[in-house]
């Protein structure tokens, strides 16, 4: 009588850890997501924005903010996807460079950034890992700009007189 009473309760554990281990997923994956509704990338969608999107990724409504379409496409794109970090950032490398992007940048952390560039555009893209293998990108792009610093007003008016003009960061 003490075997079997042993196997139900090992039975019992096993299947109490499965299903928490999934509603645990459920309740992380969704914490984000919980207050925004969340779509599939239409084809539509994709040819508005011009950039390259994994398969099977959706994108959190009150987290995506676009402005015009194609290449004059501006603002931010929230993706989730069923695919890990690292597949994820392969996958930008990749796509972006053959559709012209140029990679300046990435930087690994608890999350992944990548910066290109392509002619007057700037594109950055940070991928986070979630649990259970799967990941969120948020894609920023806009256009580039340059920005000038002017001069201080603590220089000396002989070093003044010879600097005739702000330099600009690009």
């Amino acid at each position: 009588m003490n075997i079997p009473q042993n196997k139900f309760i090992l039975i019992f554990i096993l299947t109490l850890s499965l299903t928490s281990c999934a509603t645990i997923d459920g309740m992380i994956s969704s914490e984000d997501e919980a207050t925004s509704e969340v779509r599939d990338v239409s084809l539509d969608q994709r040819l508005q924005i011009s950039i390259p999107i994994p398969d099977n990724s959706q994108y959190a409504t009150d987290k995506t903010v676009i402005f015009g379409e194609g290449n004059r496409f501006t603002g931010v794109l929230y993706l989730i996807h069923d695919e890990s970090a690292e597949d994820v950032v392969d996958f930008y490398r990749k796509a972006m460079i053959s559709e012209g992007w140029t990679e300046l940048a990435i930087v690994r952390s608890n999350f992944i950034l990548l910066n290109f560039d392509k002619e007057d555009r700037f594109a950055t893209i940070k991928v986070s890992r979630k649990v259970f293998n799967n990941s969120e990108s948020e894609i920023t792009i806009g256009p580039k700009t340059s920005a000038t610093i002017n001069r201080s007003i603590n220089i000396q008016p002989e070093i003044q007189e010879s600097i005739e003009e702000p330099f600009e960061i690009q």
